[in-house]
């Protein structure tokens, strides 16, 4: 009896021993779950954090970018500088625009001296040129028209005035542009116009021989003659626009 008691408080003791081994077992392994569990977290949070340093400098950099570009973060100093750079944009081109401008006022400049290229005269906005050589009315026409030109209308007082004063010096007859080929005694102009004003002489025109279908003008008066006949003739055209020389030095002086 003894011996059994013995034996039982043997293993008793055993048990007891036993025990506390497998117990400090246990709590060393989640002990070492805990620690590699917290490793984990706190590389993920290094993670986190590196990644929220690098969007954080990303955008940093952006907006420095877009300081330099547009002169400040603010938006309404962004629109300012827009503004102001388009202006810098658009006053260079006016200083060309300008620039041209100017290089064309000597042109202006001899236009307003002389609305009338050489050779011919200038009056009331209309050039002619009083030819000295003496062909046959269709030849004169034809002459006219190669100078984008035509032979003369005489359509006001004025205007013969000024025909007359012009061949002062070279007196005699001038071929100019009415004729009556299309229908007898119906006198047109080459361009098919009627006749608003005459100064036909003293029993003209009387259709000498039945074949004077052609006018001339000779000193104050005009004529019918045939239109094989050769006189000198004279030409007429628009001139240029007239620009005043005191307009054109408002923007070339």
């Amino acid at each position: 009896m003894e011996q059994d008691t013995d034996y039982m408080n043997m293993g008793h003791i055993k048990n007891n021993t036993t025990a506390p081994s497998e117990h400090k077992t246990g709590q060393g392994t989640a002990g070492g779950r805990r620690s590699i569990t917290s490793t984990h977290l706190g590389i993920a949070c290094l993670i986190v954090l590196i990644i929220s340093l690098a969007i954080a400098i990303g955008l940093r950099v952006q907006v420095l970018k877009m300081n330099k570009e547009c002169g400040g973060a603010d938006p309404l100093n962004r629109t300012l500088a827009i503004a102001h750079r388009n202006l810098t944009e658009l006053d260079g081109t006016f200083q060309k625009l300008f620039e041209t401008a100017r290089s064309l006022c000597p042109m202006l400049r001899r236009c307003s001296e002389s609305l009338c290229q050489s050779g011919w005269k200038v009056h009331n906005h209309h050039c002619y040129r009083f030819s000295t050589e003496r062909v046959n009315w269709d030849s004169a026409k034809r002459q006219c028209e190669s100078q984008n030109s035509h032979l003369i209308f005489i359509n006001t007082e004025q205007e013969q005035n000024f025909i007359i004063k012009s061949i002062e010096n070279n007196p005699g007859s001038h071929w100019i542009g009415l004729t009556d080929r299309e229908s007898e005694g119906n006198w047109k102009w080459v361009d098919g116009s009627p006749v608003s004003f005459t100064r036909w002489g003293q029993g003209e025109p009387n259709n000498m021989h039945h074949n004077e279908n052609c006018a001339i003008t000779r000193g104050a008066d005009w004529n019918d003659y045939s239109c094989a006949d050769q006189f000198p003739f004279i030409c007429a055209k628009r001139a240029l626009p007239c620009i005043e020389a005191a307009d054109i030095e408002k923007y070339c002086s």
